[in-house]
């Protein structure tokens, strides 16, 4: 089994704990951390990791994970906070410019619950 190559981006506790907690997994290598997103970004292309997990209290602003997106818009990005009981996959599309392009693009989301 191919391992799967994570970064974690955080500066809380709970991000230092997910480093050795990970290292234990059989299908998950981390690769490298930083403290902010701004950090994380100059060290991504370096690290060539299968997602992002951003880890810590504002897992969930915008601003941690859009800078993210914005450098790499094909890696996913988990946002993981815990004092919330979910963990949230983000990614981002490049889609073409037709109606066409957009319509599938919509046509291919999951469905609301």
């Amino acid at each position: 089994m191919k391992k799967r190559r994570v970064f974690i981006v955080g500066d809380s506790l709970f991000a230092e704990t997910l480093s050795p907690l990970l290292a234990n997994s059989r299908s998950i290598q981390v690769v490298g951390s930083a403290p902010t997103s701004e950090a994380a970004v100059r060290l991504l292309g370096d690290c060539h990791p299968d997602a992002v997990i951003v880890a810590g209290e504002d897992a969930m602003s915008a601003t941690a994970f859009g800078r993210l997106l914005i450098a790499y818009p094909d890696l996913p990005v988990i946002c993981a906070d815990l004092s919330r009981d979910n963990v949230q996959v983000i990614t981002s599309q490049r889609i073409g410019t037709r109606t066409s392009d957009l319509v599938s693009a919509v046509e291919g989301l999951p469905r609301r619950r």
